[in-house]
């Protein structure tokens, strides 16, 4: 005898999710750097095709060599700015501290885009350049930063 045969269906997904998945693995990682006489920014992309997957971006800051009465606190009232702001996406695809130490004030964060509910991402970073599949394109971004004065490092 022979045994019958099913056949499985799936409907189209109705989220505003990006309507492919990824996943980190497997993706390209590329580094841009950006250095002034009071400090350096390093951002870490991972992207796969055309899709930014995940940004970390460090960036340290030489109290010493800034500007201004109390540089210090200005850093510390600004990323405290930045992660009030952020609040609702941490623990969901965005992380983000600060560090001082040996006149090094240090700003590290992340955003896994994998994880990250982008709408809200969105209405937190209102001039996010999101294409239609709800994804941030890797191109688009590494113009972007290469206009702001980064280099790619090899």
């Amino acid at each position: 005898t022979q045994e019958p045969t099913t056949q499985a269906t799936t409907a189209a997904p109705t989220t505003a999710t990006p309507t492919t998945v990824y996943s980190l693995e497997n993706a390209q990682k590329a580094v841009f750097e950006a250095a002034s006489n009071s400090g350096t920014d390093t951002i870490t992309l991972y992207y796969k095709d055309d899709v930014l997957l995940k940004e970390e971006k460090v960036s340290t800051f030489i109290i010493s060599k800034l500007a201004g009465d109390n540089p210090l606190e200005m850093l510390k009232k600004a990323a405290g700015e930045t992660k009030e702001k952020l609040k609702v996406l941490i623990g969901k695809g965005v992380e983000y501290n600060t560090d001082y130490k040996d006149d090094v004030f240090t700003i590290t964060y992340s955003f896994d885009y994998t994880k990250i509910d982008m709408k809200k991402l969105k209405e937190t970073i209102p001039g996010l350049n999101l294409r239609d599949d709800n994804t941030l394109g890797y191109s688009q971004f590494k113009e972007a930063l290469i206009n702001g004065g980064y280099k790619e490092k090899q």
